[in-house]
């Protein structure tokens, strides 16, 4: 590859099939590719085929988002790309689980968080001298992965190379926080097991550029936001002089919150939370290792309420012990804690623990990576296929 200069970068977001997620959250503006772009000395053009057509041009290097159920979209692109710019570096990474997939058609592969991780490997591409790459897969082999990132040391996402506009009017979109601790058997996030949060003035500047460029609400996209007590009530002393409205629509956990956190966050502008309930059986909980019980649940949701926040719950049909009963009664559940409940099938990814246990207790299905969110991909001798999907649809109409 003859490389320029300067490296003409593109990022690009592949079109993703229809989802819940999407149905519920809406479509926002590629987060991960901005959090990239902003921590690469390189210019960078974001592309998401999402909202625009693709108009190919003279890039040296292409990174592309993928998650499991673009797969097929990301490597026809990728195809596309290969042929119209056959000395480009291609590179993949994102929400797949399994790099040697990727690796059949990129020339390599980010594992994990991608900001330094990509920053070292365009210095690479460069011809700049790099000892071995920690957390990048290439047909040469597999380096050992990258320790989680302290995200304070990062830079914020660049909003200013993407389109606002063209997604959610009036909204904005942020990460302020990373990683998970609880080993959930169906969890695909790539951020591990190691929490850490941006500082609360970190946050609120962040939100700041988001109002700055049009929003009216924000979206807080955390996988577990609530996770740090003393950080959450100081990012709503920020939220709170901002005077704006927000929520946490991608969910979290029943136990991470109290009363004065919840009074504090309305208080500041928080409108809605949804929770991951997943189910209202304990016998399912504990197999999914959730650990959380049902009176937990019970507490957090009325805290939630006398807080003045609305509340939403994020369930799933076909975990680990769930059968046509369980379904019956986590909707029974649902409906006792007054909330609108958001029904999913439970997918068992590549890489993760729920997929090992299907490989042992179920049966998979021949069902491509792109409707692996829309109709089961396995089924058990006590909840088949046609049971599961039957049950999804009657849990998700009874519970608007």
């Amino acid at each position: 590859m003859k490389v320029r200069n300067t490296m003409k970068i593109a990022l690009i977001q592949p079109e993703v099939p229809q989802s819940e997620d999407e149905d519920l959250l809406g479509v926002y503006p590629p987060i991960g590719l901005a959090w990239l772009a902003g921590n690469i000395k390189e210019q960078a053009q974001i592309v998401d085929l999402r909202v625009t057509p693709l108009e190919i041009d003279n890039w040296d290097v292409v990174g592309i988002s993928c998650q499991t159920v673009s797969f097929t979209n990301c490597k026809t692109l990728a195809e596309t790309l290969r042929d119209e710019l056959d000395e480009a570096v291609i590179v993949t990474g994102g929400h797949h689980l399994i790099p040697e997939e990727l690796l059949t058609f990129s020339d390599y592969v980010v594992r994990g968080e991608g900001e330094i991780t990509f920053k070292e490997l365009l210095s690479c591409i460069e011809g700049i001298p790099m000892s071995p790459i920690l957390g990048v897969t290439s047909h040469g082999g597999s380096n050992p992965d990258r320790p989680p990132a302290d995200v304070t040391l990062l830079d914020p996402p660049d909003y200013d190379i993407i389109p606002l506009e063209k997604y959610c009017p009036n909204e904005g979109a942020m990460v302020t926080s990373r990683g998970c601790p609880y080993h959930c058997v169906f969890c695909t996030s790539p951020f591990g097991a190691v929490w850490r949060g941006r500082t609360p003035s970190q946050v609120v500047a962040e939100a700041e550029i988001l109002l700055g460029k049009g929003a009216q609400t924000l979206h807080i996209m955390d996988d577990l936001f609530t996770y740090e007590r003393e950080r959450v009530l100081q990012i709503c002393e920020g939220f709170h002089s901002l005077s704006v409205a927000w929520d946490l629509p991608n969910g979290t956990r029943v136990d991470a919150v109290d009363q004065e956190m919840l009074t504090t966050m309305a208080e500041s502008g928080c409108t809605k939370i949804l929770y991951g309930i997943e189910s209202g059986v304990q016998d399912v909980l504990n197999k999914i290792r959730k650990h959380v019980t049902l009176a937990q649940i019970e507490k957090a949701v009325s805290m939630t309420k006398n807080a003045g926040i609305e509340v939403e719950g994020l369930f799933m049909v076909g975990n680990p012990g769930d059968t046509p009963k369980t379904i019956k009664k986590t909707v029974e559940f649902a409906k006792n804690l007054d909330i609108k409940g958001h029904f999913s099938l439970a997918t068992p990814y590549p890489g993760t623990d729920f997929y090992t246990w299907v490989k042992t207790y179920g049966t998979f299905l021949d069902v491509p990576y792109e409707d692996f969110e829309q109709v089961p991909v396995f089924e058990t001798f006590d909840f088949s296929a046609e049971d599961r999907l039957q049950m999804l649809q009657w849990a998700s109409a009874e519970c608007k």
